[in-house]
């Protein structure tokens, strides 16, 4: 019998991470996703074999996502306004940092951790790499990258909690200024 399926491979793992998003990880099962889809709980089993599969295509796809959003950012020469762009760039997208903190809080799945793992490292890496371009050492370069990321999940959380800085440029000028980046 042919595989004739109206939504494609992508189209669930889209779907899907769209619930995760909305839901976190555990929202992620054939039914939610085909009804979000409009598609029949058997037009899955064409394209997965199981719910773990689905949630790893979504992951997959919001780790593609989440690297590739800040291509362009990574473009700028200058560290220092790198670090402002990333920053202003990450502070803005809530629903991916809220994604970001949940996915480190809420599942121990292993292959979300994996995932998060990938995507908080390479995170990680980019802004250590702006903060040793600006001459800070290598350890201190790390530290600052910690430092800079673990204020982006609090913010997430206080954004949760509606207490986050309403003055999102002052407050990244001032977190910055705080790691030694001047304006």
């Amino acid at each position: 019998m042919p595989r004739t399926a109206r939504f494609t491979h992508d189209d669930w793992a889209t779907a899907a991470m769209e619930l995760m998003v909305a839901n976190g990880p555990s929202a992620v099962a054939v039914e939610p996703v085909a009804a979000s889809l409009g598609a029949s709980k058997s037009s899955f089993y064409w394209l997965f074999d199981n719910r773990h599969a689905l949630l790893e295509a979504a992951l997959v796809r919001w780790e593609h996502v989440q690297i590739t959003a800040v291509l362009p950012v990574l473009a700028e020469a200058d560290p220092a306004d790198r670090l402002r762009r990333l920053s202003r760039h990450a502070f803005a997208a809530a629903t991916s940092a809220d994604l970001a903190l949940r996915l480190l809080t809420e599942s121990d799945d292993p292959v979300v951790r994996s995932a998060v793992r990938r995507v908080t490292l390479h995170r990680l890496e980019v802004i250590e790499d702006a903060f040793a371009e600006l001459g800070f050492p290598p350890d201190q370069a790390r530290h600052h990258a910690n430092a800079l990321y673990s204020a982006y999940l609090g913010t997430t959380a206080l954004r949760r909690a509606d207490l986050a800085p309403e003055d999102s440029e002052a407050y990244i000028d001032a977190l910055l200024h705080a790691l030694g980046v001047s304006p």
